[in-house]
Parts: structure tokens; C-alpha cells; sequence
């Protein structure tokens, strides 16, 4: 993945990310515990997670060192090294069971091809009662006016990068096909996610 292509997406959501943080807060109900942060389009949740609710501890995991190496700049021109950033793949996490109080993957419709791994590791790693949102969009409650400014080069980044539009149906075929339908409803809200209950 290209870093010139990432950090023109950063500066493009950028406007998004309190949206983005205030729909998980809604459904994750507490401002204190351990987060983990999956996948290339990591940092900029974070870093407002962390702006906001100073009380959560924050994990970021990447698959590519690079990319890994750019969000660490990111998220450290931000004054946030408290912030780890560690590289794994996204079906093989390198954590415990249950370490996890809240866990989020937006960018993961980028990993369908893996998505029942995905799942079966988010379920591994996230404590009993936590909550993990995995998907992707733009976040509940963003005013039109903003998503008709910024869809355009959303669109055309998306697609140089090799995304394709993955619809709730589709999404929910993964969800069955991974076993986690008891715990998991998938939700068009500013985006197309998974909400998943532990």
C-alpha cells in the first residue's frame, strides 16, 4: 500500500474521525479500558480516541512494516507515543486471549478474502462483555455537505488502492460463514460494519 496514497486518505477523513469515534463511544458505553486498532487505515481513530477519553489504553496493529512505520510517525507528530504500534497479520494476532476491552477495524472490507479469520481473532482477543466494530465508512452523524465534498476523491483513492464496495449482505454471508452470528449484526450507519458483542 502506498504511503503517499495513505497520507492523502488521512488528510481526507481527517474530518471524519470525530464521527467515527463518537458511533463507537455510543456502543462501547465507557470511557476507560484496552483498545486495539487494526489495519492500515489506523492512527487517525486513535489519536482522537486518545484526544477524547485519555483513560484508554491503545494498541494499533498493522500487517505492513512500512505502513506500520508511518502510522507510528503519524500518530507521534501528534504527541501520542504512548501509543503502540505493532505488526501481525490481521487472522493471526500476537496477543492473549482476552486482552481486549474494545477492538476496531475500519478498513476491513479491504479484507474480506480473510474475513472469517478476522473474526475468529477479534473473538479470541477481546475480553467477555467487550465490543469490537469492524467495517468500513465514513461514520454516523457526518453532515451531507461534508460527504458530498470529500466522496469524489474518497472514490477515486479507494479504487487506485484496490477497494471494491462491499454491501451488508455480503457482509453478513461472512459473518455466517464465520460461526458469529449469535454475537454479531451487521448495520448500515455511516458506513456498512459490524457491530460484535462478546
Amino acid at each position: 500500500m502506498d504511503i503517499k496514497d495513505l497520507t492523502e486518505l488521512d488528510s481526507i477523513w481527517d474530518v471524519t474521525f470525530p464521527y467515527i469515534v463518537t458511533q463507537i463511544i455510543d456502543n462501547f458505553s465507557t470511557d476507560h479500558g484496552s483498545v486495539l486498532e487494526m489495519g492500515p487505515f489506523s492512527g487517525g481513530v486513535a489519536v482522537e480516541m486518545a484526544k477524547q477519553y485519555p483513560g484508554l489504553d491503545i494498541t494499533i496493529a498493522e500487517e505492513n512494516a512500512e505502513v506500520a512505520e508511518y502510522i507510528r510517525g503519524k500518530i507521534s507528530a501528534c504527541g501520542f507515543n504512548d501509543i503502540q504500534v505493532k505488526r501481525m497479520e490481521m487472522d493471526n494476532l500476537a496477543f492473549g486471549e482476552a486482552e481486549f476491552d474494545l477492538v476496531i477495524f475500519r478498513g476491513a472490507l479491504f479484507f474480506m478474502h480473510k474475513m472469517e479469520g478476522v473474526l475468529g481473532e477479534i473473538c479470541r482477543v477481546m475480553k467477555k462483555g467487550g465490543f469490537a466494530i469492524v467495517g468500513g465508512g465514513h461514520g454516523k452523524g457526518v453532515p451531507r455537505h461534508v460527504i458530498e465534498r470529500i466522496s469524489p476523491e474518497l472514490r477515486r483513492l479507494h479504487a487506485k488502492l484496490g477497494g471494491r464496495k462491499v454491501s451488508a449482505a455480503e457482509l453478513q454471508a461472512a459473518v455466517e460463514k464465520s460461526g458469529m452470528s449469535s454475537r454479531c449484526q451487521v448495520v448500515e450507519e455511516g458506513g456498512v460494519w459490524i457491530y460484535f458483542h462478546k
